[in-house]
C-alpha cells in the first residue's frame, strides 16, 4: 500500500497559519490534499499534523472536508511520520508538505513510479537544482523510515522527516528525479511568505481551476517575469 502523508500545522515563523489562507475559496492545505486526491498511484492520503490546541482549527476544516487527519509529535517530525505509518500501515510512504498547493499528482505519481521500477530506499524530486520549488515530493519505504528513526540523532533528522536518509547515502540507496527545461527553473511555489502567497493567489486566479497543471502554471510565470519576481528575494530556509 502506499500511504502519502501531507504534514502541516499552524505554526510558522515567517507566515503564521499560512496553510489556512485562502485562494479561490480554498484553504491552502485543502488545494495540496485535493490536488493529490487525483494522484493514480496513492492508495491513502492522510493528514499529520499536531497534537497542540492550536492545531485544532486545521485538524477540524480537514476532517470536515472528508480527509484523514492523524495527530502526533509537534517538534519529531519524524516520529509523528512513523508513528501515523503505524496507526494507518504503508509499505511506501509518500511525503509531502502542506505549504506546497500546487502539487502536481502527475509529477508524485512520476516519482512513485520511479521509485518501483528501480531498488531505491528513497527517492526523491530534485528540488532545487533541476526541478521548481513548490513541486517537492519525497518517496521511501517503511523500512528505511523505521532505520531512520532508530538512528537519527540530530535536531535536523526529527525536523525534516527524511534528513537522516539523504544525509546518509552510505545506509541507503538513493535516487532523483530531475527535471527537463520546463521545469528546471529557479521559481518559487511554495508558501512560507506573504510574498510567495501573492504569487500563488495570482496563479490561481489567472486559472480559476483549483486543477490547473503544473505544466501551465510555469508556462504562466515564463509569460508572466513581474509575476514571477514577486518572491524572487525570498532565501529558503536552509535545512
Amino acid at each position: 500500500m502506499i500511504t502519502c502523508i501531507v504534514q502541516a500545522r499552524m505554526g510558522s515563523s515567517r507566515l503564521p497559519g499560512k496553510v489556512l489562507r485562502e485562494v479561490l475559496g480554498f484553504p491552502l492545505i485543502l488545494l495540496t490534499l485535493k490536488r493529490l486526491e487525483k494522484s493514480r498511484e496513492i492508495d491513502k492520503l492522510i493528514l499529520a499534523t499536531s497534537d497542540k490546541i492550536s492545531d485544532n482549527p486545521l485538524h477540524e476544516i480537514v476532517k470536515g472536508e472528508g480527509f484523514e487527519v492523524f495527530r502526533g509529535d509537534e517538534e519529531n517530525v519524524l516520529k509523528r511520520y512513523r508513528d501515523c505509518v503505524l496507526e494507518h500501515g504503508g509499505d511506501i510512504v509518500v511525503r509531502v508538505t502542506g505549504d506546497c498547493p500546487l502539487i502536481d499528482p502527475d509529477i508524485v505519481d512520476n516519482v512513485i513510479s520511479h521509485y518501483k521500477m528501480y531498488d531505491y530506499d528513497y527517492v526523491r524530486l530534485d528540488v532545487p537544482d533541476t526541478f521548481i520549488r513548490g513541486f517537492d515530493v519525497e518517496v521511501f519505504s517503511r523500512e528505511a523510515l523505521d532505520k531512520a528513526f532508530e538512528l537519527a540523532k540530530e535536531d535536523r533528522d526529527f525536523e525534516h522527516v527524511t534528513a537522516y536518509m539523504y544525509h546518509h547515502p552510505e545506509l541507503f540507496s538513493i535516487g532523483k528525479v530531475r527535471g527537463e527545461s520546463l521545469f528546471n527553473k529557479s521559481y518559487r511555489l511554495c508558501v512560507d511568505t506573504i510574498e510567495d502567497f501573492q504569487l500563488i493567489s495570482k496563479a490561481y486566479e489567472h486559472f480559476g481551476d483549483i486543477y490547473v497543471s503544473a505544466g501551465d502554471v510555469v508556462k504562466f510565470l515564463d509569460n508572466n517575469p513581474d509575476i514571477a519576481a514577486i518572491n524572487s528575494e525570498v532565501v529558503q530556509k536552509h535545512v
